[in-house]
């Protein structure tokens, strides 16, 4: 069974009109796109609070547009909450918890009666984690799904974790073989109410430089624990990859500026060559019920900016409507 695309993660600010919103899902829905999901500093606390306390008939409100454009183009939404970017630096559950339900109950009654509403996208990106870390995430991930059910009744709620291969261990990941991903995730899912895990398919953290033989057999071990427990698996199906040879290269690529290197205008970032993602789809869809991906808007959309993007994108959206009729 072939599935296309379905969705990408978006980034959205206040800088964002309802112009640019609609001509961005345009392209996402010409490309075979019904679902966005979206993160970003307008889903941040104070933001949050300053829309609620704002005249609503006066202020603009990005989000809510969204989800309106979203709806007209027969799209549905799922919207992250997520305590802080620092939370893996932090590990404070007490203090993550209280910002969560806040952001859950602003989200929940401002926009989780839309109909293009889909659910809550917990944003911990996490791989393997043990005593005090994993106690906070189960703790963390069962409370806010219980919350975000409580809010919004009938709504999914999703994590998005990778996995690491890289056995020496030099981006500083612990290492861990695909039989413990099996074992970890069917414990972290029991009983925690999350209702779909989307399997980030990079797991050398966006790299070039490994084949598709050495991911298998963490989409094997993910997809036993999801059948165990009664969790949707999606493969998140990346975009765009850094052109590296190996880990010691990307190492000296993020240097001292984080997992994106400079940023996303380094010539090291690029498209996924298109035989390339459909041989790592090909492999999601063996184990998974739906794809999505991360990288559209910031490499693929013709609105991006990227350089080849526009080119790339006819490729892409032939490739992936295609596999709508398949």
């Amino acid at each position: 069974m072939s599935y296309p695309i379905s969705g990408s993660l978006y980034y959205l600010d206040e800088s964002f009109d309802r112009e640019r919103i609609g001509r961005e899902l345009d392209a996402q829905r010409a490309a075979g796109f019904d679902l966005v999901w979206v993160n970003g500093p307008l889903f941040r606390l104070a933001d949050l609070k300053l829309r609620a306390a704002s005249d609503e008939q006066a202020a603009f409100d990005p989000i809510a547009c969204l989800m309106e454009e979203a709806h007209h183009r027969r799209m549905t939404v799922m919207l992250e909450i997520m305590a802080g970017e620092d939370w893996y630096e932090r590990w404070d559950l007490p203090a993550d918890l209280e910002t969560s339900y806040e952001l859950i109950t602003l989200i929940g009654e401002k926009y989780g009666q839309h109909p293009s509403f889909f659910g809550y996208y917990l944003g911990n990106e996490i791989y393997i984690v043990h005593g005090a870390q994993r106690e906070y995430c189960k703790t963390l991930w069962t409370n806010l799904a219980r919350c975000c059910k409580k809010a919004t009744p009938g709504c999914k709620v999703a994590l998005s974790p990778f996995f690491v291969t890289d056995i020496a261990e030099v981006l500083g990941y612990t290492y861990e073989k695909p039989e413990a991903y099996a074992n970890f995730w069917e414990s972290m899912l029991t009983d925690t109410g999350i209702d779909i895990l989307m399997l980030q398919d990079s797991g050398a953290e966006h790299a070039s430089c490994f084949p598709l033989d050495d991911r298998e057999p963490y989409f094997a071990a993910v997809a036993r624990a999801c059948s165990a427990v009664g969790v949707e698996l999606w493969g998140n199906v990346e975009l765009a990859e850094i052109a590296v040879s190996d880990y010691e290269e990307l190492k000296a690529f993020r240097s001292d500026f984080g997992v994106n290197g400079v940023g996303f205008h380094d010539p090291r970032w690029i498209q996924v060559p298109l035989s390339k993602l459909r041989d790592k789809a090909g492999l999601a869809d063996r184990y998974c019920s739906r794809l999505v991906s991360w990288g559209f808007q910031q490499f693929v959309s013709p609105l991006s900016g990227k350089s080849g993007a526009e080119a790339y994108y006819e490729q892409f959206k032939t490739w992936n409507t295609s596999r709508i009729a398949e």
